[in-house]
């Protein structure tokens, strides 16, 4: 063999070495990040589970007891400010008749003044600071659902406290807002010996529906691929050297809250599922839609 072809036959030995070396380095990297993806996974038993539909909103704590004190004049000043506490027949302000004469305006109750007359308003407020109520809103999907007396959870975070209320009032009329409707719920509650105010912020939580008896999987269990939704058998992990889509069971999904949502198939029940790490996925759902 000539030098010059013998120096060639020992270039291509070098660089066949070279992509030999570079496919084993490659494969052993492939090889570590399946063996990482496959010791991050979870698997899943699916059984019998229940999903609870809320409605979750917040508003402002107002009194579920007060009172107007109203006046046949013309309004001339107030001798109480927001917030005062006053007791029945206490003066809180002053008005003139038609004839010109100054007469007293006096508490009906006792209570909070919280409210004084404006140019908006004539008339006065007397709030029970003890018996204590939230408006919240309700979107028009779900306010059928919800019923007068129904039990509420209220949550008032400035005291880190959760309270027992229920509902005392839907409002009839809606709040339209461009193509949005909402409408007003008002929950009642009593927060005993704890220290809430009129006009802290509190959330309420009103149950919706309750799904008993279905099967149910975690949200990042699902593989959404070409449109539809899939879970991943645990199967796979006995055939790992082959594509995770042989081993796809296709599904449809029902309700679903922030955490678990319904599948649907037939023999789901008892199936062992993987739910793969980091999967990305948002939640793409509403809820209480059972629609695919």
């Amino acid at each position: 063999m000539s030098k010059r072809k013998n120096k060639k036959f020992k270039g291509w030995l070098i660089a066949g070495a070279i992509v030999l070396v570079l496919g084993l380095i490659g494969f052993q990297i492939i090889q570590n990040a399946n063996k990482r993806m496959i010791d991050n996974m979870e698997t899943f038993v699916i059984e019998p589970g229940t999903i609870v539909l809320e409605a979750l909103a917040s508003g402002k704590i107002t009194s579920a007891d007060a009172e107007e004190v109203t006046f046949n004049g013309t309004f001339r000043r107030a001798t109480v400010n927001l917030g005062d506490a006053v007791v029945k027949n206490d003066k809180i302000g002053e008005y003139v008749n038609n004839m010109g004469q100054l007469f007293a305006i006096r508490a009906n109750r006792d209570g909070l003044i919280t409210q004084v007359p404006s140019a908006v308003m004539s008339k006065f407020v007397i709030s029970n600071p003890s018996k204590f109520q939230l408006d919240i809103q309700i979107t028009e999907r779900d306010i059928y659902k919800i019923a007068l007396g129904q039990t509420a959870t209220i949550y008032v975070e400035a005291v880190k406290e959760s309270y027992v209320g229920e509902v005392t009032n839907i409002s009839s009329l809606g709040n339209i807002s461009g193509d949005f409707t909402t409408y007003t719920v008002t929950v009642g509650f009593d927060h005993q010996d704890t220290p809430v105010y009129l006009g802290m912020s509190g959330s309420a939580k009103i149950v919706l529906e309750t799904f008993e008896n279905i099967a149910v999987v975690p949200v990042e269990a699902l593989i959404t691929s070409d449109g539809k939704r899939y879970l991943l058998s645990a199967d796979w992990l006995d055939n790992s050297n082959l594509p995770q889509s042989d081993f796809y069971i296709p599904i449809t999904t029902g309700v679903a809250d922030i955490y678990d949502i319904e599948v649907i198939a037939d023999g789901l029940m008892g199936k062992t599922i993987i739910i793969l790490p980091d999967t990305g996925s948002n939640f793409p759902f509403f809820q209480g839609s059972r629609n695919d």
